[in-house]
C-alpha cells in the first residue's frame, strides 16, 4: 500500500556498499525504518542531506504491514532549515535531541500531537538567532508530559535536595519558560540541569539514558 506522511528523521546507518537504513519518527506511523538503496551512489534518486538528524520531509512510502522495514517511493523536505543544520552549536543540538528521541520513541504507534509537538519545536529552533542555548532542556522538559510524567516543579526530581540553589533557582526558572525565553545562566550549571533531567527520564522509563552526544554538546557550550 502506497500512503503519504510526513516525517521526522532521526538517524540512518550505512547499509551494504550504497544504501542506507533510516529511522523516520512519521506522523501517520509513528516510529519506523527505512532502506534507500543506492543513496550514497552518484545515481542515487535522493539527496543524503535529507537524512541529516532532525530534517522535516514529507514522504510517500510503501507499506508493508508484514516488513518490519520499509521503502520510500518519493520524498521532499516538508521544511528547510536555515539555520539548525548550518552551525555547529545548533547540530550539536540537533544531534543530542535525535539520540534522546531514538531512547525514548520505541513504538510504532502514531501520536499527532506529539508529532506536532516535535515539528513545530524544531521549527521554532530553527528560527532562533540567538539565546538558544536553554533550548534542548526547554524541548525535555515540554516533552515529558507527552511520555506520561510531565516535569511541573523541581520537586519532581529526586535529588533536587542535594543540589546547589543556583541549580535549583535555574531549573525552576526553565520549567516555567517558553523557547525564547533568556534565561542566563553558566554552561556548569546548565549541564548539572541536564543531567538532572536525564536521571529523571531514566528513573521514569527504566531506559539506558547514556548518550553519547551528551559529552559533545558539553563541550560545545563551554
Amino acid at each position: 500500500m502506497v500512503s503519504k506522511t510526513k516525517g521526522i528523521v532521526l538517524n540512518y546507518i550505512k547499509y551494504k556498499e550504497t544504501s542506507i537504513i533510516s529511522k523516520i519518527y512519521t506522523e501517520k506511523f509513528g516510529l519506523k525504518s527505512y532502506i534507500v538503496n543506492g543513496i550514497r551512489s552518484k545515481k542515487g534518486r535522493f539527496n543524503i542531506s535529507s537524512f541529516q538528524s532532525l530534517s522535516l520531509i514529507d514522504l510517500v512510502v510503501y507499506e508493508n504491514k508484514n516488513s518490519e522495514i520499509g521503502r520510500i517511493k518519493e520524498l521532499k523536505f516538508d521544511t528547510i532549515y536555515f539555520t539548525n543544520h548550518h552551525f555547529q552549536k545548533k547540530i550539536s543540538i540537533c544531534l543530542f535531541l535525535s539520540e534522546v528521541l531514538l531512547k525514548l520513541i520505541t513504538f510504532q504507534v502514531p501520536d499527532r500531537n506529539q508529532f506536532s509537538f516535535l515539528r513545530n519545536s524544531l521549527i521554532e529552533f530553527d528560527k532562533m538567532k540567538d539565546n538558544y542555548e536553554n533550548f534542548h532542556l526547554i524541548f525535555l522538559i515540554k516533552f515529558s508530559k507527552f511520555l506520561g510524567f510531565e516535569i511541573s516543579d523541581i520537586s519532581d526530581f529526586s535529588n533536587i535536595k542535594s543540589q546547589s540553589p543556583l541549580v535549583t533557582n535555574f531549573l525552576s526558572d526553565i520549567i516555567n519558560s517558553e523557547y525564547s525565553s533568556n534565561v542566563k545562566s553558566t554552561s556548569s550549571i546548565r549541564n548539572k540541569a541536564l543531567e538532572i533531567i536525564i536521571v529523571y527520564f531514566r528513573e521514569k522509563t527504566e531506559l539506558n539514558m547514556n548518550l553519547n552526544s551528551n559529552h559533545i554538546l558539553k563541550k560545545i557550550f563551554n
